[in-house]
């Protein structure tokens, strides 16, 4: 797994690409702590070369999203796959995290 973090004045994006399994949570913990900075209004999770998730990599989902709101900030999924998708409605995560498809996400 492998994810890269990159700055937008108020935002953070942060692309991960791989597996999100038990194995990669701790290395996922520590990318996602470097995030969570004063002033970051929206954290961007894009999804988009992430082909599985396990129940580990919710968990750290959730973690982020309740340290983000803490700092009144939001965040938001981007292009889930249908696997994805399918455990992020298990968890009802469209209850309270926006989730957003075909997002490009490149150079604005």
């Amino acid at each position: 797994m492998d994810i890269q973090v990159e700055s937008r004045g108020d935002r953070k994006v942060v692309r991960i690409k791989g597996k999100i399994t038990v194995e990669h949570c701790a290395a996922m913990q520590s990318e996602l702590d470097r995030v969570l900075e004063p002033g970051i209004v929206e954290v961007v999770v894009d999804f988009r070369e992430v082909p599985f998730i396990d129940s580990s990599g919710v968990g750290e989902i959730l973690r982020l999203f309740r340290l983000v709101r803490e700092g009144q900030g939001v965040v938001t999924l981007i292009n889930p796959n249908k696997k994805l998708r399918t455990v992020f409605a298990l968890y009802r995560f469209e209850k309270f995290i926006q989730i957003r498809d075909n997002v490009a996400m490149g150079q604005e």
